[in-house]
């Protein structure tokens, strides 16, 4: 019951934070979504153990105070890229241009001129959600796969913005059939496979870690390439979009086996992203769930 009226106040919540950014002017909607993130941070316990939980794992040589300053850093960064999304709607296309940069875009073109679509792989790092909307707006046609949130009233609102903002949705759990038809078409998906996950188990920070399968059976299936892409916020708060090389992936025939290797590529791309800046990434997210879950149930089976 808790549990439920938390998230039914989350939803509530979200329609009037909807309105109230979009009233604003948008430094001021995100200079307030900077001063809403750092009160989460002070006041959701849970979620700054977790990020401490994390950041201690991944990076075991920082001690508390460097661990604690990153992660309110990443809060502040979530409460400016939840004001920029909810009032996405109102900036134009051109306003959306002067914000971002973009970098070697041509990966992308050369990839669509195979033919065979393209899945960009991408985390919940900077503004990620600007990224589609700045692609979008170029021309691309773009899907992204997106988890149901919990609540059936924030997940309509949030889908809602995202086709506001010419990008089509698909439900993770649902979405195996029509990324093949997407990509079949020659069109871009969008995957963010860094949330917890118990599909298969790779390396992720030195550590195992549960993810997705989605983007190795997707390739397997239709060779489209594997594109890391992500948007990082730059000290103005305008974005670059950084895109990378394909993944050099060289199919064996052992289709298990080529999942393994594919994800521990993807993973990678995501590591060393978020090594390179690591208050941009969603450090409060339990992301060694599963892995920890899988560890006390061979330890048990042992």
């Amino acid at each position: 019951m808790k549990k439920r009226l938390i998230q039914t106040v989350s939803g509530i919540g979200l329609w009037l934070f909807r309105g109230i950014f979009r009233a604003l002017p948008h430094r001021t909607a995100v200079m307030l979504g900077d001063r809403m993130g750092a009160l989460t941070f002070r006041l959701f316990r849970r979620r700054r153990e977790i990020a401490d939980m994390n950041l201690g794992a991944a990076y075991p040589n920082l001690n508390m105070e460097e661990r604690s300053g990153i992660a309110k850093r990443v809060f502040r960064n979530f409460g400016r890229t939840g004001a920029e999304f909810l009032r996405a709607q109102r900036l134009p296309p051109e306003a959306v241009d002067k914000m971002m940069e973009i970098e070697n875009l041509s990966i992308v073109d050369e990839a669509l001129a195979a033919g065979k679509g393209v899945i960009v792989i991408t985390a919940h790092f900077g503004n990620w959600e600007l990224m589609a909307r700045h692609l979008t707006d170029k021309g691309y046609s773009l899907c992204v796969v997106a988890r149901d949130a919990n609540d059936s009233r924030t997940n309509k609102i949030v889908n809602e913005i995202r086709r506001e903002n010419g990008y089509e949705v698909l439900s993770r759990g649902n979405a195996a059939r029509f990324v093949l038809g997407k990509l079949r078409k020659n069109e871009i998906v969008g995957i963010l496979p860094d949330q917890n996950a118990g599909d298969i188990f790779v390396p992720f920070f030195g550590m195992d870690c549960g993810s997705v399968s989605g983007p190795a059976i997707m390739h397997i299936r239709t060779g489209a390439p594997i594109i890391p892409a992500f948007c990082v916020r730059l000290p103005d708060n305008r974005h670059r979009v950084e895109i990378k090389p394909p993944l050099d992936i060289r199919l064996t025939g052992d289709t298990q086996a080529d999942t393994r290797t594919i994800m521990t590529q993807v993973q990678s791309a995501i590591e060393q992203q978020i090594r390179s800046y690591p208050d941009q990434w969603l450090w409060f997210h339990d992301r060694w769930k599963a892995a920890r879950k899988r560890q006390s149930e061979m330890s048990h089976a042992g």
